[in-house]
């Protein structure tokens, strides 16, 4: 099979568009020159997601809270004044709850994505055979999607084709300041 032609920076992603690049890795890997992940989603399932999106139970319950987040709201403010969940994660949270659109899509996102199952292992494996060039972009002060999964993803023997960058950031990788140092890193630096 001949290779897709992919612009000159590789195939990326970022969050849970990670999860699908991670995906095509796993399934196509001859389709593959590099890949650059932004805080890619795949690397874990994340309990709740899993519960949310693969139980039945959870399912409606997720789609019921979507629908009427009243109590979810509660719960949030609640967990919030008694510092019981990060300032951040709760900022999150409120985002994304806050409006009934981007609740509707959040459901929408989530589910329709439960079908995409990387597995890290088996990728880990195609990109020490096939000698695949990875860069992630983690933020250094991300509270969703943590650094250190891409650096338990590196300890997967991918080390030496396989590089960690952090942003002085949270969540938020997508951000002009940050493409000068994106296209250093990408073009200008040498890969495996």
């Amino acid at each position: 099979m001949e290779k897709i032609a992919a612009p000159p920076w590789g195939l990326m992603g970022y969050s849970m568009g990670g999860r699908i690049v991670l995906q095509l890795a796993e399934n196509h890997p001859e389709s593959i020159d590099k890949l650059i992940l932004l805080a890619p989603d795949g690397l874990k399932v994340n309990s709740w997601y899993w519960v949310a999106t693969r139980t039945r139970l959870g399912n409606l319950l997720f789609r019921w809270t979507m629908r009427w987040p009243g109590w979810f709201f509660l719960l949030l403010r609640l967990s919030h004044a008694l510092r019981l969940v990060n300032p951040s994660i709760y900022k999150f949270a409120v985002h994304y709850i806050d409006d009934k659109q981007v609740r509707r899509d959040l459901y929408t996102r989530w589910t329709v994505m439960r079908k995409f199952k990387p597995e890290p292992a088996a990728i880990a494996g195609i990109i020490r055979r096939e000698r695949i060039p990875v860069s992630l972009f983690y933020g250094k002060h991300d509270r969703i999607i943590r650094w250190e999964r891409g650096e338990q993803f590196r300890k997967r023997g991918i080390a030496d084709c396989c590089r960690l960058n952090l942003l002085d950031t949270g969540h938020q990788l997508l951000r002009p300041q940050f493409l000068p140092l994106y296209l250093q890193i990408i073009l200008l630096s040498p890969w495996c």
